[in-house]
């Protein structure tokens, strides 16, 4: 007889090799609950516990009042030098619909520190939620000193990552100078993870990033969150030797 650890991890991999094998496709809806308990003779926690494992996989997507379902494959975002890489734009753009929402709020302590300014200082928030046909694929807030930006930011967006507040900046007269990422990995948060329709078992990237002008000033701030089965980063490295030929 099976242990309840195991008991568990038997009914994922049992839903993992139907879904891998196309017995259950994109968008279907899995079994309920007390199907899967009949099915596996297993208890409701034991069940919970199964598809808890196939969400922070990626593989379904819970909604509620409907079941669980099974998740379209999902375009990989490549994160590299502080932007999508050129390769992943494209098929990126392609798949994935962005709505964008305004609003001006005042800084809070962790912003006063992430873009040097008083605290209550009047900020302009873009908030990038991003949908890979009617599934959330990525959060992005923005965050621009009120007043900063001459041009206006689409409503809707070819860019998960909020690239359009970056060239509406340039657009206004602001120079970009250096940007500057932090990548943290981590597991999402109970608000991250209801807005991506994950569960807070799922690991994430927490990308922040600063766009600075000549003068080292933060104009710009973006917190990112990418789902990891979404998402990967890449740095290059070069060689120390060619880096001392250089100088």
């Amino acid at each position: 007889m099976l242990m309840v650890a195991n008991r568990y991890t038997h009914i994922a991999d049992q839903l993992r090799v139907q879904i891998g094998r196309g017995l259950l496709a994109a968008d279907d809806r899995l079994p309920s609950e007390a199907e899967l308990m009949t099915e596996f003779g297993a208890s409701r926690p034991t069940v919970r516990l199964a598809l808890d494992i196939l969400q922070n996989e990626g593989l379904i997507v819970r909604r509620h009042g409907s079941g669980n379902f099974v998740r379209q494959p999902v375009e990989r975002i490549t994160y590299t030098d502080d932007k999508l890489s050129e390769d992943t734009r494209t098929t990126v753009a392609a798949a994935v619909k962005v709505p964008v929402s305004t609003k001006v709020v005042e800084a809070d302590n962790s912003l006063c520190v992430l873009l040097g300014v008083p605290r209550d200082t009047r900020l302009t928030e873009y908030v990038y939620r991003s949908y890979q046909g009617s599934t959330p694929y990525s959060l992005a807030r923005i965050y621009v000193p009120a007043g900063v930006l001459a041009a206006d930011v689409p409503r809707t967006s070819a860019s998960p990552l909020g690239d359009d507040v970056r060239a509406a900046l340039t657009s206004s007269g602001v120079q970009l100078a250096a940007t500057q990422s932090r990548i943290t990995a981590r597991l999402a948060t109970a608000e991250e993870a209801r807005t991506l329709q994950i569960g807070t078992g799922t690991a994430v990237l927490d990308i922040e990033r600063v766009s600075l002008d000549p003068a080292g000033r933060v104009v710009e701030a973006a917190l990112l969150v990418l789902p990891s089965y979404s998402a990967q980063a890449v740095f290059t490295t070069h060689s120390l030797v060619r880096d001392l030929e250089a100088a």
